[in-house]
């Protein structure tokens, strides 16, 4: 297990990685890109600036923690091996609000022991600070923006719930009745960092995932929760929400090893207790069947 001294030593040098990928991709930010797609009709943007910040993150934590293992949206695992403690790093979350020149994207690291999210560091561009920012934690430290401590209260204060949910989430997640006008004012901002960072800040009360990958999600599952806050996790063979513990592709206490950090997904809510503890009661995903039933549904009303 890694002591209190070492996580504090990884979490510094995460943050200062955070801020000096984030220093890379402001560089970029508005300027000319090179642009590929890693799916067809032109989705899953990568530019210059992702493969930029990719390679500093890389070199920098290879030079300072060789023996540690790297996970990084960019790029695949070199090789199926286990290592108890893993970086995993998404060098630019929100490349397509970045190319098209949206304030909305980040650098997000965090690093698993065993498969359990113990550092994260989140950068975003900041409109009061043309740095940017970095919210940071480690396990049991608690969760800081900048230095200023992040506390979820229960208590919304009279406010509007505010939420973020995946594009078409009203497909993707069945409702119950009782949550019909309910969800708040539901937004998606187009990158699950940002999105994290708001989350753990209080500015959004709770945040919604169907598919998201470990690295989407690490950095900021810890940094709501050390906040204070709860992450509940979809399980499609009970059909019930319980407690996030690890990124896994089973039940064992092995450590995973890096190829299946790589393929893990998962369905989470995050967020304030309260809030998350009531939007998880009344939505459930419906039968995958059921979801093909739906789709091809919209399709033909589409078409008449």
């Amino acid at each position: 297990m890694l002591s209190e001294t070492e996580l504090i030593e990884i979490e510094s040098a995460a943050v200062e990685l955070a801020r000096g990928a984030g220093a890379i991709l402001l560089k970029y930010f508005e300027g000319p890109l090179k642009v590929d797609y890693k799916s067809a009709n032109n989705r899953n943007p990568v530019t210059d600036a992702d493969h930029a910040a990719d390679a500093y993150l890389d070199a920098e934590i290879v030079k300072r923690f060789p023996n540690h293992g790297i996970v990084s949206e960019e790029t695949d695992p070199a090789d199926e091996s286990a290592t108890d403690v893993v970086w995993v790093i998404d060098p630019l979350d929100g490349t397509s609000n970045f190319l098209n020149g949206l304030p909305m994207f980040g650098v997000l690291i965090a690093v698993l022991e065993q498969g359990k999210p113990v550092v994260g560091a989140i950068w975003i561009p900041d409109i009061f600070n043309p740095l940017g920012r970095v919210l940071h934690a480690h396990a049991g430290g608690g969760a800081f923006d900048e230095e200023t401590p992040l506390h979820l209260g229960d208590d919304l204060e009279g406010k509007r719930r505010m939420s973020t949910w995946p594009s078409y989430f009203l497909r993707m997640f069945t409702f119950s009745k009782r949550l019909h006008r309910r969800l708040g004012d539901a937004r998606a901002l187009g990158s699950a960092g940002f999105e994290l960072a708001q989350g753990a800040r209080g500015v959004l009360d709770y945040v919604v995932y169907n598919g998201l990958w470990a690295w989407d999600i690490s950095a900021g599952l810890l940094l709501i929760q050390e906040a204070g806050g709860i992450a509940l996790q979809y399980d499609k063979a009970t059909k019930k929400w319980s407690p996030f513990e690890r990124i896994s592709s089973d039940s064992s206490n092995r450590p995973p090893t890096r190829g299946e950090i790589n393929n893990w997904h998962g369905t989470l809510i995050l967020g304030r207790r309260t809030s998350v503890e009531y939007i998880a009661a009344g939505v459930t995903l419906p039968a995958l069947r059921w979801r093909r039933f739906k789709a091809r549904a919209n399709k033909l009303v589409k078409r008449s």
